[in-house]
């Protein structure tokens, strides 16, 4: 049974999901700036266990609750691809891998945090386990910045939207063949976003658009404050 789930923005269930979840990015955000090096490199380990639990974990759930489908269970939905890059980046201190997380995966937490849809329902596993993943997606890249001293390069916003296309690309093949709504490449989720503008596929084509003008201003900071960049 796959019964999609909406929490209606500013509805007490999203404010409280929310305040939790802010309070959860607040912690983590400053406990990496502030503590130790040492203490840094620890953190960073229990968030990879936790990261790396959180997916077997909830696969194990959804084919124990007999939600597990080809067409919605997979790694294929942008948030789920950022959330193992931002394993890659916590464990490699890859470059691109922390600008894809940035740039795209920071933003697609955050919209879903305001919008969200569980697609699978809505107990209180799939909850917790929802604004974890989400709520990761803006707290790691966070992290890596204030905890990690990771910074973008000049004009990265740019070519993290160019490597984006191309996983675009390929979700897109991927829900051809598969029947599926990977990315809601096919489909437009039904959650009240007023970012989501027109039928398929102009919608898509809005939040690219709206995906750019996110990238960039995430990218102002570091424009007005060029020392922030690295040198490349």
């Amino acid at each position: 049974m796959n019964d999609t789930y909406i929490l209606a923005p500013f509805s007490d269930e999203w404010i409280l999901w929310n305040a939790v979840t802010s309070i959860f990015i607040f912690i983590l955000v400053y406990f990496g700036g502030n503590l130790s090096k040492e203490s840094n490199s620890t953190l960073v380990k229990v968030m990879l266990a936790v990261m790396i639990f959180e997916y077997v974990g909830i696969q194990a759930y959804y084919l124990d609750k007999g939600y597990w489908t080809v067409q919605s269970s997979l790694p294929f939905h942008l948030c789920r691809i950022m959330w193992f890059n931002a394993i890659v980046v916590l464990i490699t201190r890859n470059q691109l891998a922390f600008e894809l997380l940035l740039f795209i995966g920071m933003v697609g937490g955050f919209h879903s945090l305001l919008t969200p849809e569980l697609t699978h329902g809505a107990d209180i596993v799939l909850l917790i386990d929802y604004f974890l993943v989400h709520g990761g997606l803006v707290a790691v890249p966070l992290f890596c910045i204030f905890g990690l001293g990771m910074r973008p390069r000049r004009f990265s916003w740019i070519k993290s939207f160019v490597y984006f296309q191309v996983l675009v690309f390929l979700v897109a093949i991927i829900d051809y063949f598969l029947g599926a709504n990977y990315m809601y490449l096919a489909e437009k989720p039904n959650v009240n976003n007023p970012l989501l503008m027109g039928p398929w596929p102009y919608y898509i084509l809005v939040l690219q658009l709206v995906t750019l003008l996110h990238a960039s201003l995430i990218y102002l900071p570091f424009y007005l404050k060029k020392s922030f960049f690295i040198n490349e």
